[in-house]
């Protein structure tokens, strides 16, 4: 018989919907109880075993021609748009469709939260890591929050692979990877990264979206934007950084650098033209 999950809802108190709100970060510790979280990690280890889970990799389009920027270390799958994982990771599709967590966090941020989608990944250590990043593209899709579940019972401050969140203008934040750790944040406004893991290391992301995946643009906010572009530029030497660390030399990654570089320079023009002060962001990390 299969397993009711708990009530989602109930873990998500009033503290953490304002740190969502105000900050663009919660951390909810005790999420899911460790049942239900060890029943969740040996199904993505049941995935593993059955070759379920691809490879993390990046489409990079350049001069017409597409080449794949693959993560060191990362495999993952996306549930609900694949029906054998589905099938043989029962746990993992109960909680993709449940709908508690969503109707809370409906009611936290307020709007409309139509969808979600469900990304589990298997980190298998050895430095494996992600770049800096925001998840999504606002004029690509209306994605609204990110929830990230941890499933790494006996983790070490030595396993590394630490959430780091850059909530600009605010301070970075590392985030250990702890057991039974939910991590909610704005998807489209909070800079973050997986730094390096020296362990094997489980998690579930649940995106949550005010129509469908892919469903279309978000609404445009021109001073969200102007800060995601702030963030890049202030961000650009460490987020050049984390793209090396993640993945293996070769032709595409010097593309993803050349690109990076390329960006870069087009937003320094892009925020002098509104302004904005470069030397000043810059004083802002030091």
């Amino acid at each position: 018989m299969r397993r009711l999950l708990p009530n989602l809802a109930a873990k998500i108190d009033g503290r953490a919907c304002e740190g969502l709100r105000t900050r663009g970060y919660a951390i909810v510790d005790g999420f899911l109880g460790e049942t239900w979280c060890h029943l969740l990690r040996d199904d993505i280890i049941t995935l593993a075993e059955r070759r379920l889970l691809g490879r993390n990799a990046t489409h990079l389009v350049r001069r017409g021609t597409t080449s794949l920027l693959v993560k060191n270390n990362i495999f993952e799958t996306e549930i609900g748009a694949h029906e054998e994982a589905r099938v043989n990771a029962p746990h993992l599709a109960t909680l993709y469709n449940d709908r508690t967590l969503r109707e809370r966090l409906r009611a936290c941020v307020g709007g409309p939260l139509r969808s979600q989608s469900l990304k589990v990944q298997l980190n298998h250590g050895s430095g494996g890591c992600f770049p800096l990043h925001f998840d999504g593209d606002p004029s690509l899709d209306d994605r609204v929050i990110t929830a990230v579940l941890y499933l790494n019972p006996d983790w070490s401050d030595a396993d590394g692979g630490h959430l780091q969140l850059v909530p600009f203008p605010e301070t970075p934040v590392d985030v250990a990877p702890l057991f039974d750790r939910l991590v909610l944040f704005a998807s489209h406004d909070t800079l973050h990264r997986a730094l390096p893991a020296q362990n094997v290391r489980f998690c579930v992301t649940l995106w949550f979206y005010r129509t469908q995946p892919g469903g279309g643009a978000a609404v445009a906010d021109e001073t969200k934007a102007e800060r995601r572009l702030m963030a890049r530029y202030a961000y650009r030497e460490a987020w050049g950084r984390s793209i090396r660390e993640s993945h293996a030399p070769g032709e595409a990654l010097d593309a993803a650098l050349s690109d990076h570089a390329s960006d870069t320079l087009k937003i320094a023009e892009a925020l002098k033209a509104r302004g904005v002060d470069l030397a000043e962001l810059d004083a802002m990390i030091i």
